[in-house]
């Protein structure tokens, strides 16, 4: 369990807003976006598991088991994401970071990598982790090269792992970022945010 957290982090193009019921309307706009699921192991195809997901998301942040966002675009003041810290454990101080789930209008642009790195940047820096990771489904190639280009560690591949709502059952890939990788890994990613996407 951690406990809530209210901060925003602040991005140059975005920021990561704590989700509240404010964002329930612009947030399920985005996620009913067909083309978001096809690389995942969920299928969403009606509002009502477009709300199931949001509810679980609140559910999660309030038993302290998950830090949801909302990712904000600072010119537009738009919802364009969502993305969140889950199981984190503050004993063994690790964490995963996932259910990163962008507008397919801002896949290939900066926004997913900043908001890895405000998310990293708050894992480490903050909360004092020692280990986050990324778990990728093995036939989703685009978000595995995303997150290799992030600097994370390719650890092995987690076999049978998950169930689709068509009963087909997928293999994930896990990486990982050390507290000893985070330093060359902020600034890859300074780099990344900063100049490649300027």
């Amino acid at each position: 369990m951690i406990r809530p957290h209210n901060s925003i982090l602040e991005g140059t193009t975005i920021k990561l807003v704590p989700m509240d019921e404010s964002h329930v309307e612009g947030l399920a706009r985005v996620l009913r976006n067909p083309n978001i699921w096809e690389f995942t192991w969920r299928k969403i195809t009606s509002d009502e598991q477009v709300q199931d997901l949001i509810t679980t998301a609140f559910t999660n942040k309030n038993n302290g088991s998950q830090i949801p966002f909302v990712i904000i675009e600072q010119a537009s003041g738009q919802i364009v994401g969502t993305t969140r810290i889950m199981h984190p454990d503050l004993v063994h101080r690790n964490a995963e970071i996932g259910c990163t789930w962008i507008s397919p209008e801002y896949w290939r642009t900066s926004v997913n990598t900043e908001a890895k790195s405000l998310l990293l940047h708050y894992c480490f820096e903050e909360l004092k982790l020692i280990r986050v990771e990324f778990t990728v489904v093995k036939t989703n190639l685009r978000s595995q090269r995303a997150v290799e280009r992030l600097g994370a560690v390719k650890e092995g591949v987690l076999r049978q792992h998950r169930i689709r709502s068509d009963g087909s059952i997928h293999d994930n890939v896990v990486f990982s970022i050390l507290d000893k990788e985070w330093p060359s890994v902020k600034e890859n990613l300074h780099y990344l945010v900063n100049e490649k996407y300027s």
